[in-house]
């Protein structure tokens, strides 16, 4: 299954189009983390949980069920293990299974104004589990880049203000 990550205004909101068609979307909180997603007519959240390490999981905010937990580079997905890893320089970062099987490859382009990107889910994975798993990758990916835009400008910050 192949989708596609498309911002389609400046407002922190994307969508996740499979065909043409919208199959979930995302909205990011300016300050804070975690994030609302619509998987079809279910609206679920992607929390940080957890203590001091980073965690995050995909959950329904009603029943509390956790369809994806992600803890470091590990993710469990139903009972199942997989890791969150960089795939390669072009290739984007994936959930891998231990056995080493891509079940889900993720890619962002960040520009000035707009983030899009790509995603493609192994044939084998169940609909609503590559769903999740694309946008909790897609989550990661795109705090990931506000996180270095961020770094990034302090850094030229402080070379400015120290010349």
């Amino acid at each position: 299954m192949k989708l596609e990550l498309v911002q389609p205004s400046l407002r922190r909101e994307w969508e996740m189009r499979r065909d043409g068609q919208v199959a979930a979307r995302m909205r990011l909180p300016l300050f804070r983390r975690g994030a609302s997603v619509e998987l079809g007519t279910r609206e679920l959240e992607i929390a940080r949980v957890g203590g001091l390490r980073s965690e995050h999981a995909v959950r329904d905010p009603v029943t509390d069920e956790e369809l994806v937990h992600q803890r470091g580079g590990k993710v469990e997905l139903g009972g199942r293990m997989t890791e969150w890893k960089r795939l390669g320089r072009k290739e984007g970062h994936g959930f891998v299974t231990l056995e080493g099987e891509l079940l889900v490859r993720v890619r962002i382009s960040s520009g000035l104004l707009h983030t899009n990107g790509e995603a493609q889910a192994d044939e084998g994975v169940a609909e609503q589990d590559a769903l999740a798993l694309t946008l909790l990758g897609s989550y990661l990916l795109i705090r990931k880049a506000e996180d270095d835009a961020a770094a990034a400008g302090a850094a030229t910050s402080a070379v400015a203000s120290s010349s």
